[in-house]
C-alpha cells in the first residue's frame, strides 16, 4: 500500500487481481494502476493470488447466511430518537429525500427501514439500490442516505465535483438549507451523521446538525483510510517492517497506544 501512496495513485488504483486496460486511462481520469503494477515483478503473481484470497475471505465473511451478514442486513438505515427529535443516519438527508420519503416523520423512517430489511440480502440488494433512475424509489433513497454529505458546511460542491470547500463562510448558507430540510420532516428537529470523520465531534446550526464521527479508533486517527503497519505488527515481526515506501516519498504515521476522539 505504501507504494500506491508514494505514486499518488490511491485515488486511481484498482485493487483487482488483473492488469489494467492497455490504454492506461479511463475517461480522462488518469492512469488506472493495478496495485500489482506498483510492486517488483517477482512479487506480482503472488500479489494477485493474495488479493483474490483476501477479497474472497472478506465477501464470504459477510454473506447473507453468516452471523456478520445477518447482523448487517438488519441494521436500520435511519434511527429516530423521539425524546430529542433527532434522526441518526450515516450520510445525510437531502431535501428531495426529506420531501419524498420522510415528510411524515416516524412513519417514513419505519417504511424505509422495512424496505431495507426486505431487500438487504445479497441476492436482492444490487437490484434494490440500483433499480431506479431517480431518488424517489426506496432503494435509491437508501443508498443516498448512506452516502450523502450535503448537510455539512463546505460540502455544497461535493455531488458535482467531489470537492470540499473548507471556507467557514459557507456555514450560514448550509444551515439555511438544513432548516429547510428539517421543516420538511414531521417531528424531526436535528440530524446526526457519521461518514465524514474528523478529529472532533462537530455541532453546527445551533445544535440542529451533529457530525459525530470523531475517529475514536487508533488506526483511522493515525493514518485515516491508508494501510500502514501498527506497533503490534512491527513487534510481531521482530521490527522488520518498513514504514516508508521504496522511493522514500511516503512515510507511515505512528499508530498510538491509546484511542482518542470523543
Amino acid at each position: 500500500a505504501m507504494e500506491v501512496y508514494s505514486h499518488r495513485a490511491h485515488s486511481a488504483v484498482r485493487f483487482v487481481p488483473s492488469l489494467p486496460h492497455p490504454s492506461g486511462s479511463r475517461d480522462g481520469y488518469g492512469v488506472m494502476y493495478a496495485v500489482t503494477d506498483l510492486m517488483p515483478s517477482e512479487y506480482r503473481e503472488l500479489a494477485r493470488e493474495r488479493l483474490q484470497e483476501w477479497q474472497d475471505a472478506y465477501l464470504n465473511s459477510f454473506r447473507s447466511d453468516t452471523e456478520w451478514g445477518k447482523w448487517l442486513e438488519h441494521r436500520p438505515i435511519l434511527h429516530f430518537d423521539q425524546n430529542t427529535g433527532t434522526v441518526f443516519v450515516h450520510g445525510g438527508i437531502s431535501l428531495e429525500i426529506a420531501k419524498s420519503h420522510l415528510s411524515n416523520g416516524m412513519e417514513g423512517i419505519q417504511s424505509l427501514n422495512s424496505n431495507w430489511y426486505a431487500n438487504s440480502q445479497e441476492g436482492k440488494i444490487a437490484d434494490f439500490i440500483g433499480r431506479g433512475s431517480t431518488t424517489v424509489d426506496a432503494g435509491s433513497a437508501v443508498y443516498e442516505l448512506l452516502t450523502y454529505r450535503g448537510n455539512h458546511p463546505g460540502y455544497s460542491n461535493w455531488e458535482n465535483s467531489g470537492a470540499v470547500d473548507d471556507d467557514p463562510g459557507t456555514t450560514d448558507k448550509s444551515c439555511e438549507q438544513l432548516r429547510v430540510v428539517l421543516s420538511s420532516m414531521e417531528g424531526i428537529d436535528r440530524i446526526a451523521v457519521g461518514h465524514t470523520p474528523d478529529f472532533d465531534v462537530r455541532i453546527n446550526c445551533d445544535g440542529a446538525f451533529l457530525a459525530l464521527d470523531s475517529m475514536v479508533g487508533r488506526w483511522i486517527r493515525g493514518t485515516g483510510n491508508e494501510y500502514c503497519p501498527g506497533k503490534e505488527h512491527i513487534e510481531s515481526r521482530g521490527g522488520k517492517i518498513n514504514l516508508t515506501s521504496r522511493d522514500g516519498r511516503y512515510v507511515c504515521d505512528e499508530i498510538k497506544d491509546q484511542c482518542e476522539g470523543q
